[in-house]
């Protein structure tokens, strides 16, 4: 396999601000190609056309490797919410160039089996919330209603490109056009740019009679498609979470004996023992050093006053929503055992209790109590979870 040369990268380092460069191994079907992952310094969000032109003249012409460029505060963000695509890209061994001002690496710490038990978590959530639209999809089908099916089958093989972009690319694109997605995708996962083949007339029909779904089905009624058509889309529905689903299995199997490797290096016979306890703390600091915002996506800042959020309301925090869910609950309750008559006030007291039904619903924090579940497992039940 082709190496860079110290020409190519002199040149790279040259052109741009360059603070790591990391090369990484990918396998398609029939061939093997390496990745070349940039790290500019500071928070550069995009090259200016003039230079991606000449970075992408010098990767043509002095070697066929694929070849991502992202921002040091990016990559660092991305790390922080378990994107895989730089945990398995930028891990130590594979870091080709460093710059002489970088301190430390990207990842300067163990990726460990906890942390990889996180990431599986994360791609479990979105698993399930991806899956959501083919229940919708199913569901619509049991009632020939084919448009709306169509709809949910789009919005399903939609999340799955951009979540393949962010694990295979380390950047979705944010479209709902699916031949956008399939063509932003298509050299780094063959697979699934060519999910759609192009040069059929059949397939191009399918293809648009997929994106017209997104708009045609939300703000129109002219939107026609027979169950042939949909069945096929189906299928090939059933094939992007496959082709996605082993992507992320193999690259999260590559970060997992990367890490076995490590952990069977050789240690001194008279290390002291672990115990169950401390390994429990750790796991319990690994879990909240690996939480970002988005795991607390509940309530947000109040941006008039510092130290509370709102959830469409003022709240000092989730002790303070739970009270007001239970205050609610509990209103409701007194004024269902009571006899509702309207008065001038409130002509339509059922109409209110509904509202007030509606409003607990919408502020239960559900995702932040299931990360409670989590905590509460590893604190209650240490020696179970290890």
């Amino acid at each position: 396999m082709q190496t860079l040369t110290q020409e190519t990268v002199s040149k790279l380092t040259t052109l741009l601000d360059v603070r790591y460069i990391y090369k990484s191994d990918i396998a398609f079907k029939d061939c093997d190609t390496s990745l070349i992952i940039v790290i500019l310094e500071g928070n550069c969000s995009s090259l200016t056309q003039e230079l991606s032109s000449m970075v992408a003249k010098i990767f043509q012409e002095e070697t066929d490797f694929l070849y991502r460029i992202f921002s040091f505060e990016y990559a660092r963000q991305q790390l922080k919410e378990n994107n895989l695509f730089f945990i398995h890209g930028c891990s130590p061994a594979k870091l080709i160039y460093k710059s002489s001002g970088a301190e430390s690496q990207l990842i300067d710490q163990t990726i460990d089996a906890n942390a990889l038990n996180n990431i599986a978590g994360v791609f479990k959530k979105e698993v399930h919330k991806i899956s959501a639209f083919m229940d919708g999809a199913n569901f619509f089908l049991e009632r020939e209603n084919l448009s709306q099916a169509a709809f949910m089958l789009h919005q399903y093989i939609e999340l799955w490109f951009r979540y393949a972009g962010l694990l295979i690319m380390g950047k979705e694109r944010k479209s709902h056009s699916i031949k956008e997605l399939k063509t932003y995708i298509k050299v780094f996962a063959p697979g699934l740019g060519t999910l759609f083949n192009t040069e059929l007339e059949e397939e191009q029909n399918l293809l648009k009679l997929l994106d017209e779904a997104y708009i045609t089905t939300r703000y129109h009624n002219n939107y026609h498609i027979n169950k042939e058509q949909i069945n096929i889309i189906l299928e090939k529905a059933n094939k992007v979470e496959a082709i996605v689903t082993a992507l992320f299995k193999d690259r999260l199997s590559a970060c997992t004996n990367q890490e076995s490797n490590q952990s069977h290096s050789p240690i001194a016979t008279n290390a002291p023992e672990k115990q169950p306890f401390a390994t429990n703390e750790k796991k319990i600091l690994n879990l909240f050093k690996s939480l970002s915002g988005k795991d607390f996506s509940a309530l947000t800042p109040y941006r008039f006053k510092e130290g509370l959020y709102t959830t469409g309301i003022v709240t000092k925090g989730y002790l303070g929503t739970s009270f007001m869910i239970s205050n609610l609950i509990k209103v409701c309750i007194l004024a269902m055992d009571s006899s509702c008559y309207s008065t001038r006030l409130i002509p339509e007291p059922e109409h209110n209790i509904r509202e007030v039904l509606g409003y607990i619903i919408d502020i239960i924090p559900h995702d932040e109590m299931e990360l409670l579940d989590v905590i509460r497992d590893l604190v209650l039940e240490p020696e179970t979870n290890h």
